[in-house]
């Protein structure tokens, strides 16, 4: 069967997310028509060299021998450009695109050295001839990344894998589900442990709230979170993250010479505002993303709090459902992240704002 030629020039030029969703969407078509996932997506993209990258990569890193450098560079940016893509839905998206972005492809634990925050720590001014002063790499308030699994799932009808507009379901999809699912980690007290990132609150003592309601209580959080970013010599780069209720009078309320971003997050509880100093934020994900199928599976339903089938104790999750019995296929899609702050108390927030 002849297969639809993609032009070189065309496929450089698509968003590096764009493979992602396709090799999801082929892994799809796949369970349907009983093709590999590689030769799904040449007959749904064609000759998609990057799509055939990040299929054979998700299960051989040597398979990307052969491969043109430009597709390498391509497939290694697409989760990050995955994340880009989700900032007008997630507030942890919209973070990590400003911040510093680390591959963590084949790495453990990775520290991220300090930032400066001591003029006298960084730099001086020599005379001709003069010994240059040498600054070691700050590890004392480091950034410790250690990549932890986030596994997002999504199920589809088996009309829907068979459908040509099955890619565009899959971008929307995915986007939704993985940005909700970083916002709910990152915006959290959670400390961490070895299957998830730590909260950028875990630690962190919440600034009192502002008594009285109204724009005298918005002035005063605000000065508060911003002196307390201050107090650790942040906030030059700092951006507000705020629920949404919060964040749209904020938004009302600012004039046009407020500077600093407003960003909206629907993981937050109402009343709940928090200030970011974006230079201090470091993100890390390994390029490879992993994807499987199933239908024999049952699943519950929740994208919040999902638990066991039927517990130890013999409680069943409600709602619950048979992939097989109502003919649906399961998209399993794991990415590896993780994040952190290069110098502390660069994370400020408070709850139960009165305005």
């Amino acid at each position: 069967m002849n297969r639809p030629l993609v032009p070189e020039d065309v496929v450089k030029h698509a968003r590096p997310a764009v493979y992602l969703y396709r090799a999801a969407a082929a892994h799809l078509r796949s369970f349907v028509t009983g093709a590999t996932p590689t030769n799904a997506a040449r007959s749904m993209f064609g000759d998609d060299r990057v799509t055939d990258l990040v299929i054979r990569a998700a299960s051989s890193p040597a398979a990307i021998s052969g491969t043109p450098g430009w597709a390498q560079s391509l497939a290694g940016v697409a989760i990050y450009d995955l994340i880009q893509s989700t900032v007008s839905l997630s507030a942890a998206a919209d973070v990590i695109d400003r911040g510093l972005k680390l591959n963590m492809d084949g790495i453990a634990e990775h520290r991220v050295p300090g930032r400066v925050l001591n003029p006298a720590a960084a730099g001086q001014w020599i005379g001709e001839g003069t010994a240059a002063p040498v600054r070691a790499l700050s590890f004392s308030n480091a950034a410790i990344l250690r990549p932890r699994k986030l596994q997002v799932l999504t199920t589809y009808s088996r009309e829907l894998a068979e459908h040509s507009n099955i890619e565009n379901v899959v971008r929307q999809t995915l986007a939704e589900a993985t940005g909700l699912a970083l916002d709910l980690q990152m915006w959290s007290s959670d400390p961490g442990d070895a299957t998830k990132p730590p909260g950028l609150f875990a630690g962190v003592t919440p600034i009192t709230p502002t008594a009285g309601g109204g724009t005298n209580a918005m002035t005063g959080d605000l000065g508060n979170l911003f002196a307390a970013l201050a107090a650790h010599s942040g906030g030059k780069t700092a951006v507000i993250i705020a629920a949404l209720p919060q964040a749209v009078k904020l938004k009302l309320t600012a004039g046009p010479k407020f500077d600093y971003d407003i960003i909206a997050s629907t993981a937050l509880a109402p009343g709940t505002v928090a200030v970011l100093e974006v230079a201090s934020f470091v993100s890390g994900f390994a390029s490879t993303v992993e994807f499987s199928t199933s239908k024999v599976g049952t699943v519950h339903m929740e994208d919040t709090s999902p638990a066991d089938i039927v517990s130890a104790g013999g409680t069943a999750a409600v709602p619950v459902k048979s992939l097989y019995q109502i003919d649906a296929i399961g998209l399993k899609t794991t990415p590896w992240a993780t994040w952190g702050l290069r110098a502390a108390g660069h994370c400020q927030f408070l709850t139960g704002a009165t305005w």
